[in-house]
């Protein structure tokens, strides 16, 4: 498992991806790396992210049941951010949709690796962040590109999957 320092973000389609494909009851292997990942804090992501998956109110379904077990590896709004969305938006303001009543994501990640970076210029800290989604590296409006605007290193999942040397094979009872 990831020893090269590498802390991955994950963006809402990483998490739904993952669990309508491979669920916890089809591919129990795989969520337990998740889950250590996610206890090491080699996985984080946003508050608006959980915010997308948990509902405030009503039922929830496995991945959100999941998902709440790992509330702090989920990181708030800050000033700084606030102030980096705006530009970001900016730059790239199909990033949203402007119709949608919910709060989007988006941004808000590319803002909190953004400061992060910021912060680690300044303490030293020698970790590389990486945003994961499924998102299409072909739309210029998409999480791919502004990362690659703002020399954030994007994976998908299957490069995910291959950076970490997840191997999948299938067995039978």
């Amino acid at each position: 498992m990831n020893s090269n320092n590498e802390i991955f973000c994950f963006d809402t389609s990483a998490f739904v991806r993952i669990h309508r494909f491979y669920p916890i009851s089809l591919i129990p292997d795989l969520w337990s790396f998740l889950e250590e990942m996610l206890k090491k804090h080699i996985i984080i992501s946003h508050e608006l992210v959980f915010n997308e998956i948990v509902p405030k109110s009503g039922t929830m379904d496995e991945l959100a049941k999941w998902v709440s077990r790992f509330k702090a590896n989920f990181k708030s709004i800050t000033k700084r951010q606030t102030e980096l969305v705006p530009k970001i938006l900016g730059s790239f303001p199909k990033i949203i949709d402007p119709e949608s009543e919910k709060d989007q994501a988006d941004p808000w990640l590319i803002a909190l690796l953004l400061e992060i970076m910021e912060q680690y210029g300044l303490f030293g800290d020698d970790s590389i962040y990486v945003l994961v989604s499924t998102e299409s590296e072909r739309s210029p409006h998409k999480i791919p590109a502004v990362c690659s605007k703002y020399n954030i290193r994007h994976m998908n999942l299957f490069q995910f999957y291959k950076f970490n040397e997840f191997k999948f094979s299938v067995t039978r009872k």
